[in-house]
C-alpha cells in the first residue's frame, strides 16, 4: 500500500445555494447551477427558438418554457448534489411548464440561476475615506 496521499476529484460536488423551498409538503433547493448547466440551458432555448440573440423570450409561451427549463437546472433535493428534473428530458420539462409553484417562485428560480448581480455582490462595500 503506498503512504502517497489519495485525492479525490471534486466532481458531483454541491451546487452553491439560493433556497430552500417546499412543494407538496416536501424540501427542495434552489442552487446555482454551473456554467456548463448555464450555457446549456441558453442553448436548448435558443435552439427551441423561445429566446432571441439577446436572451429575450419571443413571446409569453416561450418565456414559460425558458422558465421552467432555468427551474429544471436550479431545483435539486436537499444538500444540492442531485437534480430532481433531467435537463434532457422533454417530459420533465413538460410537467414542469404546468406546475402552479413555477410561476410563484419564479424570481427565486431566475436569481438562482443568474447568480448575485454585481450590484449584489459589491452590497455596502463603499470605499471609506481615510
Amino acid at each position: 500500500m503506498s503512504d502517497a496521499p489519495q485525492y479525490r476529484k471534486p466532481i458531483g460536488t454541491a451546487r452553491k445555494f439560493i433556497k430552500r423551498i417546499e412543494l407538496d409538503g416536501a424540501p427542495y433547493d434552489i442552487c446555482e447551477p454551473s456554467a456548463g448547466d448555464k450555457t446549456l440551458v441558453l442553448k436548448m432555448s435558443k435552439e427551441a427558438g423561445e429566446i432571441d440573440a439577446d436572451r429575450n423570450p419571443v413571446n409569453e409561451d416561450a418565456g414559460v418554457y425558458f422558465l421552467a427549463r432555468i427551474a429544471v437546472a436550479c431545483l435539486n433535493h436537499p444538500g444540492g448534489r442531485r437534480r430532481v428534473f433531467d435537463m434532457n428530458s422533454r417530459e420533465d420539462l413538460e410537467a414542469v411548464k404546468l406546475e402552479p409553484w413555477l410561476v410563484d417562485l419564479a424570481k427565486d428560480f431566475t436569481s438562482g440561476f443568474g447568480g448575485k448581480t454585481v450590484e449584489e455582490e459589491k452590497g455596502n462595500s463603499e470605499a471609506t475615506p481615510s
